[in-house]
């Protein structure tokens, strides 16, 4: 008798596929432009912390 072979790969993995690819309409829906604008905005500002302007602009203004 032949042994039976296992399969395994994307047959069994076809459905988790299915499952996790679709989209919830309840989710919460975040734009690609507000991703870009949140990482530059958080790149500037780690770029000026690194530099020393916030706290120039603190000992600026007194605070």
């Amino acid at each position: 008798m032949a042994k039976e072979e296992k399969r395994s790969g994307i047959q069994q993995a076809a459905g988790l596929i299915r499952y996790f690819d679709e989209e919830s309409e309840d989710a919460i829906q975040i734009s690609k432009g507000s991703i870009y604008a949140a990482c530059i905005i958080f790149s500037v500002a780690i770029y000026l912390a690194n530099y020393g302007v916030w706290s120039w602009m603190w000992a600026t203004l007194g605070l």
